[in-house]
């Protein structure tokens, strides 16, 4: 049994010299060269993210760009956006994307198509964790019309909220809701001869969206 203690702690003595040994050299080590330390988070460099996305839309009001009975230029449908971010490391944002929605446009047009190019700022809390809620808020201007043609210009803001998840170190799966404001100038639609936007008023769309969000770049690397 005295055997099998002994046997057992040898190891552990073994450890012990080679820590009383070794300790003096590190000190002097570390006493001949300053090790610096590592930077804070807001010192570090941004990163540059890709962002694509696709989304379902509803609209919420639509009062001025659908008048009355008129056939609704403006259904529900789907999106895609591509959407590229410089990030710092405090969690601040700046962007510039592209969407475009395909939309129900009650027969009037054959694809009824809203193209919306944004400039916006966005802020990720977390960012030590694999997980980031994230607010952002938007504008930009949009086209409307049939199929990729302009019937109509406007302008758009865009509020929402959403989630990073991170899967590997350069991709992360993200998935939000915004609530898009917007207005277009007047326009007639010539399939039903209907006047259409001339109030100047807003019309207000739900979009949920899930995407993958890639790391393209990081300063320093």
């Amino acid at each position: 049994m005295y055997l099998v203690r002994v046997c057992s702690l040898r190891p552990l003595l073994v450890l012990l010299v080679l820590v009383f040994v070794t300790a003096p050299a590190v000190a002097q080590s570390g006493r001949a060269g300053h090790v610096e330390p590592p930077p804070a988070p807001e010192s570090r460099e941004a990163e540059l993210n890709v962002a694509l996305r696709l989304g379902m839309l509803a609209p919420l009001e639509r009062a001025d760009i659908c008048p009355g009975d008129s056939l609704c230029v403006l259904g529900g449908g789907g999106s895609f956006g591509v959407e590229i971010e410089r990030r710092w490391p405090m969690g601040v944002g700046i962007s510039v994307a592209y969407h475009a929605w395909f939309v129900d446009s009650g027969g009037v047009f054959e694809l009824g198509i809203v193209q919306i190019i944004r400039a916006g700022v966005g802020y990720a809390f977390l960012l030590e964790s694999m997980v980031h809620p994230t607010l952002h808020v938007a504008a930009g201007a949009l086209v409307f019309g049939d199929t990729f043609l302009v019937e109509t210009v406007g302008g758009a803001l865009d509020v929402g909220a959403g989630v990073e998840v991170e899967l590997t170190d350069t991709v992360a799966l993200d998935g939000g809701l915004s609530f898009w404001l917007f207005t277009t100038t007047p326009f007639t639609t010539g399939r039903d001869r209907t006047r259409r936007s001339e109030g100047l008023g807003l019309n207000l769309a739900l979009q949920v969206t899930v995407g993958l969000t890639i790391l393209a770049e990081r300063q320093g690397h």
